[in-house]
Parts: C-alpha cells; sequence; structure tokens
C-alpha cells in the first residue's frame, strides 16, 4: 500500500527540466507560517487541500522556469518553491491529506493526482493565507456582488509587479499579492503554461529524503505534442 508522502515518480522531473531550454526567474518569496502548503488556481482554492507533507514555517523563494516560444511569446513551464539549496536527487508526486488509501493504490503509471486550473492562474500560498484570500475575496464580491477580484484587485497588481518584465506580458505574468495589507502572508500567483487544465506538483528530495523542492509541472511539451498532432 502507498504512503501519501512516499509514492514514487516513474521519471526524474530534472531530466525533463533539463531537456528544454527555459530561463529561471525569482518572483518572490512565499511565506509559509504553518508550512502546510497548498498549489491551486487562486480563485478556487476553497476546496483545495494542503499537501500531506510539510516544511518548516519560514519564508522560502519562488522560481518560474520560462520556456521561449518565439521572440514575443513565452510560458511558463514550471514554478518551484525551494527550501534548501541542495540539489533533488529523486521525485515523488506531491499529494493532498485527503486521499484515500484506495485511491492512491488505483492510480495507473501514467496517471497522476493534481490540481484543477480554471482562470489560466496558479499560485503557492500556505493554508493559513488561503484562509485569508478566501475571505478578502468573499468581502470584495459582498461589497460589490457584480465585481470579480481579479478585476477589482489583482489586474493592477499583476502589471505593476511583472507587465515590464521582458518575459512576461504586459498585463503582467506573476504577482506576490497579500490578502490582508501590512501582512507578511502572501500568495506567489503566475500564468499555468497554456492555461487551464489540470497539474500536477512534484516534491524533490535529497539522497536522505530530506525536501529539498516543490515543483507544479505545466506540461508545456504535452500540450505542444497535442498541437502538433492536430
Amino acid at each position: 500500500m502507498k504512503d501519501n508522502n512516499e509514492f514514487e515518480l516513474p521519471y526524474g522531473l530534472d531530466e525533463a527540466m533539463q531537456a528544454e531550454e527555459l530561463v529561471e526567474i525569482h518572483i518572490g518569496d512565499v511565506n509559509l507560517p504553518t508550512g502546510r502548503i497548498i498549489a491551486a488556481d487562486p480563485f478556487f482554492t476553497e476546496e483545495q487541500r494542503p499537501f500531506s507533507r510539510t516544511v518548516e514555517p519560514d519564508k522560502y523563494p519562488v522560481y518560474i522556469y520560462v520556456a521561449k516560444m518565439d521572440e514575443l511569446h513565452h510560458r511558463i513551464a514550471y514554478a518551484k518553491i525551494k527550501f534548501r539549496p541542495e540539489t533533488a536527487s529523486r521525485w515523488i508526486l506531491a499529494l493532498t491529506d485527503d486521499l484515500t488509501p484506495e485511491e492512491l493504490n488505483d492510480l495507473g503509471d501514467d496517471e497522476f493526482y493534481g490540481f484543477p486550473v480554471e482562470s489560466g492562474l496558479a499560485c503557492f500560498l500556505d493554508e493559513e493565507t488561503n484562509a485569508e484570500l478566501i475571505a478578502k475575496i468573499d468581502s470584495v464580491q459582498d461589497g460589490k456582488p457584480e465585481s470579480n477580484y481579479y478585476d477589482e484587485v489583482l489586474a493592477e497588481e499583476f502589471m505593476q509587479y511583472s507587465g515590464k518584465n521582458n518575459f512576461s506580458r504586459q498585463l503582467g505574468d506573476w504577482n506576490d499579492h497579500h490578502p490582508n495589507a501590512g501582512s507578511d502572508n502572501n500568495a506567489i500567483m503566475f500564468a499555468s503554461g497554456w492555461g487551464d487544465g489540470y497539474y500536477p506538483a512534484y516534491w524533490g528530495l535529497g539522497e536522505n529524503g530530506e525536501t529539498i523542492e516543490l515543483t507544479i509541472d505545466f506540461l508545456i511539451s504535452d500540450f505542444e505534442d497535442e498541437d502538433t498532432e492536430d
């Protein structure tokens, strides 16, 4: 029976990343006051559970890895939280704490559990921050029932934070959002590859099982292959 924290990947994520020409960009530091991490579409975090594996509460750097499609077109292929400076030597599928042993045992070799994206955005945030983000979105929409949190709050932040970067669109492709001004609790948000989809995250581990990183794979190559076949 597979345990949530020991579900081995059938391939090396590092090899996949090295096979592509990617630009690494440090886009901010995520505050993790509980060490219980959620990866999700920022507008659909209410039902997304944190991962089973936890980390030491602290602030950690977040990186994106951008694929150059052409001179004026870039896509985020991966997003990563780096917990330790060492290089990961193996990867396991990051699983949420609500999966049952039966669900894990039924997972096929080419299948994965991940998280859905419906807004073209994904994010890393702590479980504590998630409660604050949900409350903030609700308060904005309660005050203006016809409002949209992206238009009301996030659009200007994205544009100011990353819109002038050469690897971002003018509207901004990543952002450091604090639901409550003055609080360290934040959600690091970023465009999700080709957009909407269902994406896996992987824990990168060291030789002794220590947690080195957490990486979301936006399956850029998979979508490119599908486009080629069409």
